[in-house]
């Protein structure tokens, strides 16, 4: 009878403490718009999802807003860009970037309200080469998972 009893018990205390675990997080409740900034570059959607495609230098924005119903403060957001054919320079108000392995990390400390989006972060591209591959944004608060957006890019350097 103890036995069965301690079995029990220790059935539910695993089932308790193992069950928030084997929940995955939530995405983060975070809207990402990505802007390309040159009149030059062509933009177009087909069934693969949004493309830019140039022939150089280019400027594009992002803007992080918060889509769920708590306040947020603050947010992490990493640009995902192709190896060493771009070099990516990031600015924006109160935003604080670094070159990572892979990409760009990013923080902005600013508390927002549910609708409101964090200041616009902006960079410049400078493709070294030919190159086709995506462009990607992660971006969270939190303890969520990443919220994403990618666009398909293509640079022709040729002549």
């Amino acid at each position: 009878m103890i036995r069965t009893l301690l079995s029990t018990a220790v059935a539910g205390v695993v089932a308790f403490t193992v069950a928030p675990v084997a929940n995955a997080a939530e995405t983060a409740p975070i809207d990402i718009r990505m802007t390309v900034d040159n009149p030059g570059m062509r933009q177009y959607v087909d069934e693969d999802g949004m493309h830019w495609e140039g022939r150089g230098l280019f400027d594009f924005s992002v803007l992080l807003t918060d889509v769920g119903e708590e306040n947020e403060q603050g947010v992490t957001m990493f640009l995902s860009v192709p190896p060493a054919p771009l070099d990516v320079h990031a600015w924006g108000d109160g935003w604080s970037c670094e070159d990572t392995v892979g990409g760009i990390d990013c923080y902005h400390p600013d508390l927002v309200v549910p609708g409101e989006a964090w200041p616009e972060l902006h960079f410049r591209v400078w493709p070294n080469a030919y190159i086709r591959d995506t462009i990607d944004v992660y971006a969270t608060t939190g303890d969520y998972d990443f919220a994403h957006e990618g666009v398909h890019y293509f640079n022709d350097t040729s002549t």
